[in-house]
């Protein structure tokens, strides 16, 4: 009853200071603010303490990244915790698939993001109630009727179940049980929302199409992977509604989708700095600093997300908007031209030139296994029409690359597409380089 309380106080905390709604202006007062009282707490952890950082202003504090969160993890941390602790009970929840366990009232979370590399985290039941509110105020909504959540998820967490309320119950679907049997579950559930990572809802949006079955569901909220234009456009269709957006990371949430589709920034209770990649595009890297994340500090923390810069949105809401999340550093794609020197060609370009290659295509991956080599994967509507597809296709990557005076990059198609259960899609991604 306690916990409930905390979320229902920051509920209303978020509804009547409408921080979402100040200029820019009252929102920077506002961030140094709250800068000021996280700078005082970070007098507890040994990893800042050090720094005399008392009478430092942000930009003087070091940009760390996940190797250095994770490396430090013992002295960045407020509550004592050993980073050997919280592994082990990872570890333990992972083999059990029971993740209600938490080590001095602390959540510890295992995330292994888009790169494969492991995470640790750690909630607080203050930090835990923040961003039950926050979800509930930006992403799910309030309402006075009683409704059920379908939540598909590689863990299950502490930070997801105790939402539940009267009025909002939490059902956790393990991305490591076969989608099908799921399926099952999820249409005698009958759940409201269902929120599921874009690769999850386009199977399941298969499952319902293939069985004719409609589905009932009041929203549908796309988390953890992009969520590309075309897979956006064939789940409203199935699914009948808008298709909502988290912008979650393992480091907070960052951002979400309003009524008029694009992604605002939490810039109310985080700082978000722009580490430029290409500055004439407005492409990004984000360097996060988290105002009330206390027990696992988050302060300067660059991602490796490729964000770009977005114009101002017309919804009511003042908080910054980006155009679209592109993806990752890592999936860069990196190919030699007619100089022998390595071009970078963003993940966008490539998605459409897949997607003005043809309409037939329902899915698709390029991946990078050479230093001239793209392997691409795709699924079209009709299987009768997938030699004119291909053929489609490598004239579109062609005739990209030879804008950057690419040519002689080798393009193979696969037969067959590898996805390992409960790893995030990356439809454009870099395992050469």
């Amino acid at each position: 009853m306690k916990f409930r309380i905390i979320i229902l106080y920051q509920l209303l905390a978020f509804y009547l200071n409408r921080d979402h709604k100040k200029s820019n202006e009252k929102l920077k007062v506002l961030q140094e603010k709250r800068f000021k009282k996280l700078k005082r707490h970070l007098e507890l952890s040994g990893f800042y303490s050090r720094m005399n950082i008392r009478n430092k202003e942000l930009h003087e504090f070091p940009i760390i990244n996940k190797e250095i969160f994770m490396k430090n993890f013992d002295t960045i941390n407020t509550v004592g915790l050993k980073l050997t602790d919280a592994n082990s009970l990872a570890a333990l929840a992972e083999e059990r698939r029971d993740f209600s366990e938490t080590l001095n009232s602390i959540t510890v979370g295992l995330s292994t993001g888009t790169s494969g590399n492991k995470g640790v985290f750690l909630a607080s039941e203050r930090e835990r109630a923040m961003w039950i509110a926050a979800i509930l105020h930006r992403v799910i909504g309030l309402s006075f009727r009683k409704r059920t959540v379908a939540f598909f998820l590689r863990a299950n967490s502490r930070l997801y179940e105790s939402s539940g309320s009267a009025l909002l119950k939490f059902n956790y679907f393990d991305l490591l049980k076969p989608v099908g049997e799921s399926f099952q579950h999820l249409i005698s559930l009958k759940a409201d929302i269902l929120v599921a990572q874009p690769s999850v809802l386009l199977m399941l949006a298969k499952l319902y199409e293939d069985n004719n079955i409609k589905p009932g569901f009041k929203k549908v909220i796309s988390i953890a992977e992009i969520l590309e234009k075309q897979d956006e456009i064939y789940l409203q269709e199935i699914f009948g509604l808008k298709i909502g957006e988290v912008y979650q990371a393992t480091e907070g949430f960052i951002g979400f989708r309003c009524s008029k589709g694009r992604i605002h920034l939490n810039t109310d209770f985080l700082i978000i700095e722009k580490d430029y990649v290409d500055r004439e595009s407005g492409r990004y890297n984000p360097v996060i600093t988290d105002l009330y994340r206390r027990s696992q500090p988050v302060v300067r923390y660059r991602l490796d997300d490729i964000l770009v810069d977005g114009d101002d949105c017309d919804c009511g809401i003042s908080l910054p908007v980006i155009d679209r999340i592109e993806g990752r550093n890592d999936d860069i794609i990196r190919l030699p031209d007619n100089r022998n020197m390595l071009v970078d060609i963003f993940p966008d370009y490539l998605r459409r030139a897949v997607a003005l290659a043809s309409d037939e295509i329902r899915y698709y991956t390029i991946c990078q296994t050479g230093i001239k080599t793209l392997e691409v994967y795709f699924e079209c509507y009709n299987i009768a029409n997938s030699d004119i597809v291909s053929s489609s296709i490598l004239a579109g990557i062609e005739n990209l690359l030879s804008k950057y005076n690419i040519k002689d990059c080798r393009v193979l198609f696969r037969a067959s597409n590898i996805m390992e259960t409960g790893v995030k899609l990356r439809r454009i991604r870099n395992e050469y380089n």
